[in-house]
């Protein structure tokens, strides 16, 4: 990714989506700033321009199909399956209960050999985005998991890895 768009993201994210505190993460670790996606994802502009940025991704990875996690993840599949016309699905972090698949995980079309680009919002240690890497692949799908923003605790692709020391307002990388 070019430099530029680098710099945009993490500035974008410092300006719009970063607050500090004592928070506690999705994976259960503790952190005194916390990133919250949806100040980005809600605004239509910077969604978009974030979808644009999978366009390297895509091409050199070829993917059959644009896949997201519950919830963030969903929001940017969708945005970036609108940007390049490739089809997405859902992946759910529990089944939804009720209508006629239940017990299924996985909301969209989709076939066995198929190859899925993952994506997911932001990551910590990445174990929603490894649970659902391992629902699709136990559907016969190949999987390349991606985030958007790693906080670099995770060996998982990501657009940016983005992290802060403790009391420092500076991102690092």
């Amino acid at each position: 990714m070019p430099p530029g768009d680098i710099a945009w993201l993490r500035k974008t994210i410092v300006e719009r989506a970063l607050t500090r505190g004592d928070y506690q993460l999705s994976g259960g670790v503790r952190s005194d700033y916390y990133i919250d996606k949806f100040r980005l994802f809600s605004d239509p502009v910077i969604l978009r321009r974030i979808a644009r940025l999978f366009t390297p991704v895509i091409a050199h990875l070829r993917p059959d199909i644009i896949g997201g996690t519950e919830l963030g993840g969903v929001i940017i599949a969708t945005a970036v399956s609108q940007l390049t016309g490739l089809p997405m699905l859902a992946v759910r972090k529990q089944p939804k209960g009720y209508g006629a698949f239940p017990d299924e995980y996985v909301e969209g079309a989709y076939a066995p050999g198929q190859h899925v680009l993952l994506l997911e919002d932001v990551i910590t240690n990445a174990s929603e985005l490894i649970a659902a890497k391992a629902r699709l692949e136990a559907l016969g799908l190949q999987v390349t998991p991606y985030a958007v923003v790693s906080r670099g605790l995770a060996p998982i692709n990501a657009l940016i890895s983005f992290s802060l020391p403790r009391g420092d307002a500076k991102t690092e990388n």
